[in-house]
């Protein structure tokens, strides 16, 4: 009699194993002490709610149910924006949008998730102010047109102080970008027309100065012109100077070479034979001397 008694109970110990096995993986299941943490994540492993300084790297991770519990705290890229109203120097309005992208490094995280738990914490209270408070700073040291000229300058000092400013909140910046300056629109119309007297005058200095190069090339004109009609004088008066001379040398020369005899030769050598009619009383006769020998 015992000893089936003995058997009924050794065949129904694996069944109680068996449902003891499966209620205890039901129980695993409901409770889930096991975390994924995916990558571009680090875990946070909290004990009865107190931050663990140590952060946990993607994977599977297991925590004592009840006791611990792991979050997950994004390290990518985050970037936050902002529209910022300042004034500049000469107390005029200005509107730009500021974003600054940042990540989270792993060994910061545990001090994150301990002082704002999440990014729209962190905007609310650290970033916004902080880019606020540095854009006011920086602006207020320029007038409005410098904001404008000096852009790369402002920029470049915008950025140094945000990321100085944001560095003891366990952040990495990456950039800060500022959007280009705007003012009122009183403002923006008076610059308009400010750039559009400046290019009036400027293009009037430009006609002016033409008008300038012109007249002064008629000058050099008319004075090449002055100069080579000189010139031109200049060379006939010495040409004519030239013949001048060399025909008063050849009347010399010929009046030299006229002597009385030669002269009478010539006339002779011209004379067709015929005396004149009438002579005047005492009157020589033609090509005949009243003293040869004197001639000679």
């Amino acid at each position: 009699m015992k000893v089936p008694a003995l058997s009924g109970l050794v065949s129904s110990s694996p069944l109680k194993w068996l449902v003891a096995a499966i209620a205890g993986l039901i129980v695993v299941l409901l409770i889930n002490p096991f975390y994924q943490i995916s990558s571009g994540y680090c875990g946070i492993r909290l004990n009865f709610g107190s931050v663990q300084p140590v952060a946990l790297d993607p994977g599977l991770h297991f925590a004592i149910p009840v006791y611990q519990r792991i979050v997950a705290v994004s390290t990518q890229p985050q970037t936050m924006s902002s529209d910022e109203r300042a004034a500049t120097h000469d107390l005029q309005d200005v509107h730009t949008t500021v974003s600054v992208t940042f990540h989270i490094n792993p060994v910061d995280a545990p001090g994150f998730y301990r002082d704002f738990r999440n990014l729209e914490t962190l905007g609310r209270r650290i970033v916004g102010p902080t880019v606020s408070n540095d854009v006011k700073a920086i602006t207020a040291n320029y007038n409005a047109e410098e904001l404008i000229t000096k852009r790369d300058l402002v920029d470049g000092q915008i950025k140094d102080l945000i990321i100085k400013s944001l560095l003891p909140y366990h952040l990495s910046i990456e950039a800060v970008n500022t959007a280009n300056f705007e003012f009122s629109r009183a403002y923006a119309q008076a610059i308009e027309a400010k750039q559009v007297a400046q290019q009036q005058a400027l293009q009037a200095q430009y006609t002016l100065q033409q008008t300038r190069i012109s007249s002064q090339q008629q000058v050099v004109e008319a004075k090449a012109q002055a100069d080579a009609a000189v010139a031109t004088a200049q060379g006939q008066a010495q040409a004519l100077l030239v013949t001048s001379q060399a025909q008063a040398k050849a009347n010399s020369a010929l009046s030299q070479s006229l002597t009385p005899a030669l002269l009478q030769q010539k006339a002779l050598d011209r004379w067709n034979g015929t005396l004149p009619t009438y002579l005047s009383p005492g009157a020589p006769l033609p090509f005949i001397s009243s003293n040869p020998l004197q001639e000679k």
